[in-house]
């Protein structure tokens, strides 16, 4: 139980009122007047008499602890009392009898005594309960494995084994969250009976198999096996494992890297929690192990758990390498276990020892990717405007190889399917499970596609070159600066009076951001370097960055300003898609307005085809979803739509997403998204429809006969109606009703 100081403490307020939350004691120290008060979860069992908002406790800690001392008291978080303060004893220095030293036979006997307990439980993998000594009681032992590679199978082996123990039984604490208990369960089912879960989870069991199941239930219902309530807090886990008498082991199934709703074990939370797991083992004297959804080196360190099982697929989909890995000491044996899939278990026959090197597992010891980034060249410095005439900076171009194939996008969109498949298959068919089951895990899967859409490409997409400050985040509220031109329309009443009483129609442009993943990357270091405006080159259409320019006037009401609703005058920094708008719109085909100023620029190599693979895989399961008119295909659509939105909103500086760090990609596409948009209100425009309003990257509102206008110069609609990628759907109609004070609200169509 840590102790800290009211100084210690007003510095670390916001940690300890987390890890108090999430089930830990501290001890709150005044030396001064020689109090103290034990900081621990408020629970429905106290009485909320004397309230505290934790900026007062914080402010007045001193007078917190001293009125501690006549009652409790109760610390607010956001309203909700969430750490009850009760005085506690002062642990006085000099009270304890110093043990004085030790020689090392007295060492080595208390080494070599018995002791009650100090046998792990087993994993219920011989192989791995022989390289690691088992689960070892009093300690928090976690499985690290990416998703799909079979990591809840590990702990429920282990929980199979301590319950179901013929000879002698031991109470297992089954924790579910982030996984339904109703395939928690019919998991444990479909490996005790030995039958294929995939039957199970289906309802399409033979005669044998039923009657296999019926006895393994028997079983499972004497079993000291229990269930906590889905997505528990930490706190909730230690009071029902303190009301299981001689428990064994607390299984948690599982800790999301990835912040979900409505579930405490994932995101943020997941360090205390991690504290909070290893000080009930510790308390309590039991084993705990839990599974994480990602074995990413940085974040396994991070929980600092006592022991880590690094579990990876092989070649052979039979067998799973499993490294075993001491907090201190790093790897100490990796070893291969057999899989059976089919019914959702390890097994025991003999295996062949792992190979001995083993890089996956080295990267669980490797130096943490902040150190890794401080080692990195620091770019040169950036050029002042006195260096007028300065050329473009010396450096080959990055190499913009892609590959294209039609037939890897296929490929990947058979995975994609497969996975839907199976997932709903592991929900017994239920849509709205299936579809958060998927969405928790969009991030994930979604950089997986990435990674397998680029084999055999040239450039490596983890690769995180180093960004400017512009493409920095100024505080952890405040935004960088970028401005991405996000339009928000409205035509002026010069405009609106033409309209009449015509029907406005809100048109909503299916897979918005989708479509943008089609804009041109930078794929290598972003280089610095003056803008024609101040004596650099030209824009340069094979190179791809952000700019700072001076927007141009735009003199044309009945159109949004490609600029976006930005208010301010002067230079602004803007992307390589909202620069090839204005360069697009100046130039004489289009002659809307003059060219941008161009200031300065960081730019790089570019590509337009980087995640094209991606980009027409997801098009063909949603494709293929919206055709099929199925549970399948629902499941399909919102978990491609998931897996697309996630992997833009997240590939900045996010904690949801640690494999990608590109601001700029972030910034490129979405203002790509933005300039799509925009190309069609022209079009609109240019075939005589009236446009009344353009929201955000999907919305465009149009006055006249969508359905029958033609793109400009083709003899095709410009707005075929559907829900493809190339259609769009009318989400609502109104007329616009003139107000006295001369503006104008939206009226029903009658």
């Amino acid at each position: 139980m840590e102790e800290v100081t009211l100084t210690e403490a007003r510095n670390r307020w916001s940690e300890l009122m987390d890890r108090v939350g999430h089930g830990e004691e501290i001890v709150l120290v005044d030396a001064q007047r020689h109090h103290a008060a034990l900081l621990r979860p408020f629970t429905g069992a106290d009485r909320l008499e004397h309230a505290w908002t934790t900026t007062q406790a914080r402010r007045e800690a001193g007078e917190l602890v001293t009125a501690a001392q006549k009652g409790m008291q109760v610390v607010t978080v956001g309203s909700a009392p969430t750490v009850a303060v009760v005085a506690h004893e002062m642990r006085r220095s000099g009270g304890h009898a110093d043990p004085g030293s030790m020689g090392i036979g007295d060492v080595l006997d208390g080494l070599l005594a018995p002791r009650a307990g100090a046998v792990g439980l087993s994993t219920g993998v011989h192989v791995l309960d022989r390289a690691s000594g088992g689960l070892p009681r009093g300690k928090l032992t976690l499985v690290a494995a990416a998703p799909n590679a079979g990591g809840s199978l590990l702990p429920a082996q282990a929980a199979r084994t301590a319950a179901f123990a013929v000879e002698q039984p031991r109470p297992v604490l089954y924790v579910p969250s982030g996984v339904p208990v109703e395939i928690a369960a019919r998991r444990l089912v479909a490996a005790e009976a030995a039958v294929p879960y995939a039957q199970l989870a289906s309802g399409s069991l033979d005669t044998g198999q039923r009657q296999a199941v019926v006895e393994a239930g028997e079983r499972l219902r004497t079993a000291p096996l229990r269930f906590t309530r889905p997505a528990p807090t930490t706190a909730v886990i230690a009071q029902d494992a303190a009301q299981i008498q001689d428990l064994a082991l607390v299984v948690v199934d599982r800790l999301q890297h990835v912040r979900a709703p409505e579930t405490p074990l994932s995101g943020r939370g997941l360090a205390p929690a991690a504290r909070a797991l290893a000080r009930l083992a510790r308390d309590q004297d039991i084993a705990v192990v839990a599974v994480l959804d990602t074995d990413d080196a940085e974040r396994v360190r991070e929980l600092g758990a006592d022991l880590t099982f690094h579990l990876t697929r092989t070649g052979d989909e039979a067998l799973a390498r499993i490294a075993v890995i001491e907090r201190d000491l790093g790897v100490l044996e990796t070893v291969t276990a057999p899989l059976d899939m089919v019914h959702l278990r390890f097994l025991n026959t003999p295996a062949t020892p792992a190979p001995p090197v083993q890089p996956a597992p080295a990267e669980l010891v490797r130096e943490p990717a902040s150190a890794r980034r401080e080692e990195r060249p620091v770019p040169p410095p950036r050029p002042q405007r006195s260096q007028a005439g300065a050329s473009r900076p010396a450096g080959t171009r990055p190499p913009a190889a892609v590959h294209k194939s039609g037939g890897k996008a296929a490929e990947l969109a058979e995975v994609i399917e497969a996975r839907v498949r199976s997932v709903l298959a592991e929900t017994g068919g239920e849509v709205p499970e299936a579809i958060a089951v998927l969405n928790k895990t969009a991030i994930p899967s979604v950089m997986g596609a990435l990674e397998k859409s680029r084999k055999g490409g040239r450039y490596d997409f983890r690769n995180h070159p180093d960004l400017p400050e512009i493409l920095h985040k100024r505080g952890r509220d405040e935004a960088d600066d970028i401005w991405e031109a996000r339009p928000r329309f409205t035509a002026p009443s010069e405009v609106l009076d033409r309209v009449g009483d015509g029907v406005v129609t809100a048109l909503d442009i299916n897979g918005a951001y989708l479509s943008a993943f089609k804009a041109h990357l930078p794929i290598g270091q972003l280089e610095h370097h003056l803008g024609p405006d101040a004596g650099g080159p030209a824009h340069d259409p094979k190179r791809s960055g952000v700019h700072l320019v001076t927007p141009p006037a735009w003199d044309h009401p009945q159109l949004p300003n490609p600029i976006g609703d930005r208010e301010e005058p002067g230079p602004l920094w803007i992307t390589e898609s909202t620069l090839r708008l204005l360069l697009r719109l100046s130039g004489p085909k289009a002659g809307l307005c003059e060219p941008p100023l161009i200031h300065e620029s960081w730019t790089s190599g570019s590509t337009e085809q980087l995640l094209e693979t991606l980009r027409s895989a997801l098009v063909q399961v949603r494709t293929n979803a919206l055709a099929s008119r199925s549970a399948e295909g629902e499941v399909a659509y919102e978990y491609v739509k998931a897996m697309y939105s996630k992997f833009i909103s997240t590939m900045g500086e996010s904690n949801y997403n640690r494999d990608l760090y590109r601001q700029d990609w972030m910034h490129i596409i979405r203002s790509q998204a933005f300039a799509n948009l925009w190309h069609k209100a022209w079009a609109a425009h240019q075939a005589g429809l009236t446009v009344v309003r353009m929201m955000g990257t999907d919305e465009l509102h149009v006055v006249g006969d969508w359905r029958t206008a033609r793109a400009p110069g083709k003899d095709r609609p410009l707005f075929p109606e559907g829900r493809g990628v190339s259609e769009v759907k009318p989400k609502q109609s109104y007329r616009l009703e003139r107000t006295a004070g001369g503006s104008y609200r939206e009226r029903e169509v009658g």
